[in-house]
């Protein structure tokens, strides 16, 4: 693996969590190592983008290297111990030249805890049809993001002091996001504007001029805080725009990239119904399926553009979508993930 790895890169920390061992005599069957297994915080089970990642390349272990996945349907079935192997087991559905299909059946034990259904092609290098979604020129500028962590997350959704143990993805990933609490920043502008009410004329040093609340308002429409207000999300809004990378370097193998994005799709999606949509009885928000289109092939150690959505949260499932760009705006994956909220 580490031959095509650029010389003076370092290997992403995320191999060890998305790599399984695949039997010699039998390529359809390969298993987890539970030391590398990931647990994350109030969950019982392994986190549910490292099993995604797993299938990945253990489908990609029975096809041509030549073909990309372009597009997985997971169901998550039952919970996962740990401390227990996952048996990746693979059936050939079809083997064309240019597709291939794969179905990812994953057993502890006797017991069926995941499945997934996985589509590999060749992309075309001429596409008969073509079309892309660019970026939103409204999308909140690199430079205006600040980092975050899964853990910011928990304490905004579960606010008890919960720290989790995340050493795991902040090695691996990179994200950061524009998400500013509304309550607060509106609080804060409300501020400004009772001092200006309060002191109508405060002189401008060297200009003999005073600033007044009118310029205030003025200045508040038309400069950089009024751009940070208009892309601050609403107290009703539902997204949140992030940039996101894995960190280190990948083989340049298809099945690793692939994998490695699918691992980190599923990081900061579960918990997004739960952040921008307060509930004091919230204990917990698991995966039920996480579905990946993708578009065309991309590298996720460069920083990619993330939209989120929640599109719904009603009859005790909320659904997540997500929409992935590369810096210079092409749309190279869209994700949907459903998701069961649980209550104290």
């Amino acid at each position: 693996m580490g031959s095509s790895i650029r010389p003076g890169y370092l290997s992403s920390p995320i191999l060890q969590q998305i790599e399984v061992s695949t039997d010699k005599n039998d390529p359809n069957i390969s298993i987890s190592d539970p030391d590398f297994h990931f647990l994350p915080s109030r969950s019982v089970s392994v986190f549910g983008g490292q099993v995604i990642a797993q299938a990945i390349l253990a489908a990609h272990a029975t096809v041509d290297p030549a073909l990309d996945i372009h597009s997985i349907h997971s169901t998550f079935i039952d919970k996962t111990d740990p401390k227990q192997a996952l048996v990746y087991r693979v059936s050939s559905i079809r083997t064309g030249n240019t597709i291939a299909n794969r179905v990812v059946n994953v057993f502890q034990h006797t017991r069926l805890v995941f499945m997934a259904t996985m589509s590999f092609h060749r992309f075309e290098k001429e596409p008969a049809l073509r079309y892309n979604d660019t970026l939103p020129t409204s999308f909140p500028p690199f430079d205006m993001m600040i980092p975050v962590k899964r853990s910011d997350y928990y304490q905004m959704i579960f606010k008890d002091g919960l720290k989790e143990n995340d050493e795991i993805l902040l090695a691996a990933l990179e994200v950061k996001h524009l998400m500013p609490n509304p309550t607060v920043l509106h609080a804060e502008l409300a501020k400004l504007k009772d001092f200006f009410k309060e002191t109508p004329n405060i002189p401008i040093a060297g200009t003999g001029q005073s600033k007044t609340y009118r310029s205030f308002e003025e200045s508040l429409r038309s400069g950089s805080l009024a751009k940070l207000v208009a892309q601050a999300p609403s107290a009703t809004s539902r997204v949140i725009h992030q940039y996101m990378k894995v960190n280190g370097e990948l083989p340049e193998s298809k099945g690793h990239r692939t994998a490695a994005f699918a691992m980190a799709s599923d990081a900061f999606s579960s918990q997004l119904p739960a952040v921008l949509i307060p509930n004091k009885n919230l204990l917990w928000i698991t995966s039920l399926d996480h579905t990946i289109y993708f578009h065309k092939p991309f590298n996720p150690c460069d920083w990619l553009a993330v939209e989120n959505v929640v599109s719904v949260a009603d009859g005790g499932r909320s659904l997540v979508e997500m929409k992935y760009w590369t810096r210079d705006g092409k749309l190279v994956a869209t994700a949907i993930q459903e998701a069961r909220p649980l209550s104290w």
